[in-house]
């Protein structure tokens, strides 16, 4: 069991079980050196201490882990405002060239402003009184983990339909795959759209099934069958491809066309950008557990809050690959 587990069953246990569990080595095992804090006041040190608290937000955070990918593919901006105001420029041009001796002429910039807005994201997990009655505390663990899942896939779903809901203005995403499935030529071709609008891409970011056909490709298997072997052992598409980091991002979105890989025409299986130019995350306030200030009782009404927007900054810095 896990150390959360075990400092609930603790705190809801009686005075003569918490005894005996404080001298059993798998419990000592388990919560570690916190069995010096319980040891000192038994029952209150549970209520008194932070300890379960500590541990249902490791837990939450647990739970974000496996979903990651959007949050790490943008730059984030921390913001203490309900706003955030980009000024921003022309793309580079060319220097002139002037003659020795002659007067440089100073340059003009067209400017124009972008404000995105913070707005606030929450879930509830389901902890019911029955679960805490019947001291189901496994199920308690899986519930965080699932609520902490559900509010980094908020994050994964924001820049993702910003993404593809931009994509209309992004002048380099007319990709037409010249197969079925995407391939190691489709991202070749997304690459060399990206740089013809004069950004370097250096992220690349797939559908579930997108991976799998990338990992079924004639290249990556020949490298594999080189020496290479971690297509095929670990199941992963290298930790570059055609020079661009790859990530899987398993968020449904809700936009159209869709983040999907079915036979709509309109589907987008992969996107190919430049991380510090495309889009940005503005972070308000990150996960936030509230309503939990008894450390046992109140894991009934706990709640997972987030503060955060996001938006599409320089609309050609990326390419989507789409379904054909």
């Amino acid at each position: 069991m896990s150390k959360l587990t075990k400092l609930l069953e603790f705190g809801f246990a009686g005075n003569a079980e918490q005894s005996r569990m404080l001298n059993k080595q798998s419990f000592k095992n388990a919560v570690g050196k916190d069995i010096h804090t319980l040891l000192q006041n038994e029952r209150t040190a549970i209520t008194d201490s932070t300890l379960v608290q500590e541990e249902v937000y490791k837990t939450v955070i647990e739970g974000t882990e496996p979903v990651k990918c959007m949050r790490e593919v943008v730059p984030i901006i921390n913001t203490n405002s309900y706003s955030v105001r980009f000024v921003k420029g022309e793309a580079g041009t060319y220097a002139n060239k002037v003659a020795e001796g002659a007067k440089i002429e100073i340059d003009t910039q067209e400017y124009s402003k972008q404000d995105i807005t913070i707005d606030k994201y929450g879930v509830r997990p389901l902890i019911t009184n029955e679960l805490i009655e019947d001291a189901l505390f496994d199920v308690v663990e899986l519930e965080l983990k699932k609520a902490g899942a559900r509010m980094e896939n908020a994050v994964n779903r924001q820049i993702l339909y910003q993404i593809i809901a931009g994509s209309s203005a992004i002048s380099t995403s007319t990709l037409s795959p010249a197969g079925p499935h995407i391939a190691i030529s489709d991202i070749a071709q997304a690459v060399g759209k990206v740089k013809k609008q004069d950004y370097l891409p250096d992220t690349l970011v797939l559908h579930p099934t997108a991976e799998a056909y990338l990992l079924q490709d004639s290249n990556l298997a020949y490298v594999s069958y080189a020496g290479g072997p971690g297509a095929l052992r670990q199941g992963d598409v290298g930790t570059t491809i055609m020079g661009l980091k790859p990530y899987t991002c398993t968020a449904t979105d809700q936009s159209s066309p869709t983040w999907d890989d079915t036979t709509a025409a309109s589907d987008i299986t992969g996107i190919v950008f430049s991380k510090k130019d495309l889009a940005v995350l503005c972070m308000r306030r990150d996960l936030t557990i509230e309503q939990y200030d008894d450390p046992i009782h109140d894991l009934i009404g706990i709640s997972l809050t987030m503060r955060f927007g996001t938006d599409v900054l320089n609309e050609s810095a990326g390419c989507v690959i789409y379904h054909k």
